[in-house]
């Protein structure tokens, strides 16, 4: 569609009905119907637009017009046609009354931005203009139109205010305007909640009360009104509407405010228990939605008033609190399963996490006293918990959609954080709770009898608390693992949950050794079964790396477990690759001789079949193979620490030969050559190549050294194909390592001249499209300045164009990015003591300057002005006679770096960053400050709100 140039009724009217029929065109005609709205002509046009001959769509478009025109364009309107203005949206409303709802509701903003845009100087008192306005019964609307007319200008009204974009002066002043009227307003909602208004304005009046609420409409005056809302629950066409309304009551900020008004209408919300209880038994789940959020937005945001009533004189007061929490309770043990049979339950959590945290924040002195009434409260909690925790029967979960059980799998998760708040209040008692609980189960059943699911819940609830119990726990945790070996495990989802939950103790068992008697053939045995593997090897995992000091006894075995279950073949790839964790961290205890012993007969399967693959034609097949045996004996190698710490002391065994990570290493290395080369353009091979050499790296450290200078020559002629940034992390590593090391540092020299010549090259390319090369290569040039300068410096490297390089990373739009390029610009304007530096920034500093100066007025996001302004403090800093110079073009170019900063305002600016000699942190104050004016935003409410964040 060739779009039209001028703005006119015509042509706007054509582009909304094109916009609504022809989808390929709708983008463009949407920016051009952007164009019409803000344009004077709108002022005109939208009138014509909203004619009584035209489509809905092209009215709808009319009234939106008129609202952007005044919200956005106010100061456009001449002083004189305010009353034209007023009149004609006036006219408009009524005549909009009986028409389509959405076209109403968008006169009615415009009407309330047009209000707050005049009050109280020019329109003096709007809103009782508008009350009389719509008494008169002499307009063609009757008596329940102009009610909901009325009604929609009053609703809409406090909306508007809150999503004008105001200064705080203007809106603290409309704000006093909006509250002197309340009460007026209050008192019409008022009378038009009584049983003899027709239930459309009744159902109008009930949300119009919400939206004054949200504005902020004080508790103590408002409570006959919140009262009337109580009993529009009673009304099956009202209540979903009076729900929102009474959870904006208690849940907005100032409510807190008014303990008294709470207290009062603490009654009408216990009396809710009956209407819970009704519905329940019709199993009217919209009903407990309902009131349960009622329920808990009154409950989450008092919890100071529930803490000082519970522990107060009152016995009244007491009592209603009690009556609040079971009530609380209920809504928490809704019967059925979330999310299919109920939807209630989850909305309390939020509640048990404040009143835990709340009640820990208080004095010593009071907490005790409060946990003597709270702590039965909890213990009721975790009765519900073991309940809803619990899965269905088979049968009936296999029959709910996937989404239903990843809701579920969530909501557990919830359960399981509402556990650990629970622990913090009840302690040992909750874990006796949870032990008797097992122990009467598996005595008195009998094994046939034993449910499953009512197990697995046990067994969830003790991994939920395992990282907050005490270490020296000696009580309960032994009598479970006592039971366990008589608990038949026969249903996967309870084998996994069991597993795990023997994991999430694994920091527990350290201290308790004689614990790894049961856990282990436990986890060992959960390695035999495919089904269950995942929860296996991840307990084992944890269970091994949290034992060391104790599982050598248990060395053989699992080891020949592990072996075994590789042998199998039938284990998904994370599972064989946290099996070889589990298989290094094991070896890590042996003696050195007997390491390589039990390695080789489990490594040399998996050695042959990577040389295998090594030497077939790629296909995805053969990458998915090669990809597994590389993260495999990445995660040995990473886990094989024969220097580890043993009660805080270094238990080498180096000195017997070298380590086994190193010999492993060296036999594979050439197969990592070979597949380097046939691989080197794919970069999933290439990351997982090098991921592997730094976990090599970072266990042998100093034992590298022999492999340092070959690994140097793999990375060149990686890097040199393909760049990635895995390449430039194993680098960096390589260096800060080996940078000392004389028999090593001609190599380093090469490595690091080479990395920057082909990275150079890719900034003569598409830099946008490799933003994460720059973001790294920026990291590693900090760090080799920062730790061994003499390395970029005095390697032949073109000191230059990494300048040059740096102030481009600089210009790039991602945050990190930026953020790497001026630490290395710092780092690099830092060095003065080096001549090439030296002279590069003499006669490049001005390019810098320009690009922090371009940056700072707007082109680059102000989540990164601190990292800018650090780049300028360092120039100042060190090249403050050249930046006095630099500075004057900066000063003088009119417009530059934005059209809103005049020269005397980026003259101060200038002045001030260069009296700052030490005063990084002022600096960056100066360049937000800076930034906030050349982008517009200096003074605004905006700007205030987001200044935290900068």
């Amino acid at each position: 569609m060739a779009m039209a140039t001028e703005f006119t009724a015509e042509n706007v009217e054509k582009a909304v009905n094109n916009f609504y029929c022809n989808a390929a065109v709708q983008p463009d005609i949407h920016r051009w119907l952007q164009s019409a709205q803000v344009s004077p002509e709108a002022w005109s046009f939208c009138w014509q637009l909203m004619g009584p001959d035209k489509d809905v769509q092209v009215k709808y478009f009319g009234a939106s017009c008129l609202h952007v025109k005044i919200s956005k364009y106010w100061n456009e309107l001449p002083p004189d046609q305010f009353e034209s203005l007023l009149n004609r949206t006036l006219e408009q409303i009524i005549n909009s009354a009986t028409g389509p709802k959405m076209i109403l509701t968008r006169l009615c903003v415009a009407l309330s931005s047009l209000a707050l845009h005049s009050m109280p100087d020019i329109w003096a008192n709007p809103i009782d203009s508008l009350i009389l306005m719509f008494q008169d019964d002499t307009s063609a609307l009757d008596s329940p139109q102009r009610c909901n007319v009325l009604l929609e200008i009053f609703t809409v009204l406090p909306e508007e205010f809150c999503s004008m974009n105001l200064n705080n002066a203007r809106r603290s002043a409309l704000r006093h305007e909006l509250t002197q009227n309340m009460s007026k307003i209050l008192a019409l909602l008022t009378n038009l909640m009584s049983p003899s208004s027709p239930s459309d304005v009744y159902e109008h009046a009930l949300k119009c009360v919400g939206s004054w609420v949200e504005f902020g409409a004080p508790l103590n005056e408002s409570e006959q009104i919140i009262i009337q809302v109580f009993q529009s629950l009673y009304s099956q066409h009202l209540f979903d509407t009076a729900v929102d309304t009474l959870v904006k009551v208690f849940s907005h900020p100032d409510a807190q405010r008014f303990p008294y008004t709470i207290q009062k209408l603490l009654p009408l919300v216990l009396q809710l228990q009956n209407m819970l209880n009704s519905a329940l038994n019709e199993h009217d789940m919209d009903v407990c939605n309902g009131v349960t959020q009622i329920v808990v937005s009154l409950a989450e945001n008092h919890t100071k008033l529930i803490l000082e009533c519970a522990c107060g004189e009152d016995e009244n007061k007491k009592s209603d609190i009690q009556k609040l929490i079971r009530l609380v309770l209920n809504c928490s043990s809704v019967p059925g399963h979330f999310p299919v049979d109920e939807m209630c339950s989850n909305m309390t959590f939020t509640f048990w996490y404040i009143l835990q945290d709340s009640l820990q924040d208080m004095e010593p002195e009071k907490c005790h006293q409060l946990l003597v009434i709270f702590q039965p409260v909890y213990l009721g909690l975790i009765e519900n918990l073991l309940v809803k925790v619990q899965f269905p029967v088979d049968e009936v979960y296999e029959t709910w959609s996937a989404e239903e059980k990843e809701q579920f799998r969530c909501y557990r998760q919830d359960i399981g954080d509402t556990m650990m708040y629970a622990y913090n209040i009840l302690r040992e008692p909750l874990l006796q709770h949870l032990c008797n609980a097992l122990e009467v189960i598996i005595k008195s059943d009998k094994e046939i009898n034993i449910r499953w699911e009512l197990l697995e819940a046990i067994f969830f609830l003790f991994s939920s608390v395992a990282e907050s119990v005490d270490l020296d726990e000696g009580m309960c945790l032994p009598k479970v693992l006592e039971l366990m070996p008589k608990i038949p495990f026969t249903n996967v989802k309870f084998i996994s949950t069991a597993l795990s939950m023997l994991g999430s103790f694994g920091e527990w068992m350290n201290c308790h050794p004689e614990s790894l008697q049961c856990a282990i053939p436990l986890l060992l045995q959960g390695l035999g079964n495919p089904e269950v593997a995942t929860a296996a090897t991840m307990a084992l995992k944890d269970v091994t790396r949290e034992t060391l000091d104790h599982i050598e006894p248990y060395t053989p075995q699992i080891l020949h477990a592990c072996q075994a279950a590789l042998e199998r073949g039938n284990l998904k790839s994370r599972e064989n690759v946290r099996i070889m964790a589990c298989i290094g961290q094991a070896l890590s205890v042996l003696p050195y001789v007997s390491i390589m012993e039990h390695l080789n007969p489990i490594l040399t399967p998996h050695i042959q079949q990577l040389e295998q693959v090594a030497k077939q034609q790629p296909s995805a097949s053969v990458k998915n193979t090669i990809l597994l045996k590389i993260n495999m004996f990445s995660w040995l190698f990473a886990s094989l620490d024969t220097d580890r710490e043993s009660g805080g002391e270094k238990q080498s065994k180096s000195n017997q030969g070298p380590k086994p990570v190193f010999m492993i290493l060296q036999q594979i290395a050439p197969i990592l050559r070979t597949l380097v080369t046939d691989w080197i353009s794919d970069p999933g091979v290439i990351e997982a190549v090098c991921e592997l050499l730094k976990r090599s790296l970072q266990t042998l450290m100093d034992d590298f050294a022999p492999l340092s200078k070959d690994v140097a020559e793999l990375l060149v002629q990686m890097y040199q194909t393909v760049p990635h940034i895995a390449i430039l992390d194993l680098t960096k590593q390589l260096l800060l390592m080996f940078h000392a090391d004389v028999e090593f540092s001609t190599v380093v020299k090469l490595l690091l001249q080479s990395i920057c010549n082909k990275t150079l090259e890719v900034f003569q390319g598409d830099i946008h499209q490799m933003t994460d090369i720059v973001e790294a290569f920026m990291l590693l040039l900090s760090q080799v300045i920062k730790k061994t300068k003499h390395l970029l410096f005095e390697s032949g490297n073109n000191i230059n164009d990494l300048f040059q390089a740096g102030i481009i990373g600089m210009s790039l739009p991602e945050n990190h990015t930026v953020k790497a390029s001026c630490l290395f610009l710092c780092e690099f304007v830092s060095q003065t003591e080096v001549r090439a530096v030296q002279e590069c920034v003499d006669s490049q500093g001005n390019v810098l300057l320009d690009r922090i100066m371009r940056a700072v007025g707007g082109e680059a996001p102000r989540m990164v002005m601190e990292h800018v302004a650090d780049v300028l403090f360092c120039l100042s800093k060190h090249y403050l006679q050249q930046m006095r110079v630099w500075s004057q073009d900066f000063v003088s170019k009119s417009g530059y770096p934005s059209e809103r900063c005049s020269s005397e305002e980026k003259d101060r600016f200038i002045k001030a960053v260069l009296r700052e000699r030490v005063g990084k942190t002022k600096v960056r104050a100066l360049v937000k400050e800076f930034t906030l004016l050349c982008r517009g935003l200096l003074g605004t409410e905006y700007a205030s709100q987001m200044v935290e964040l900068m």
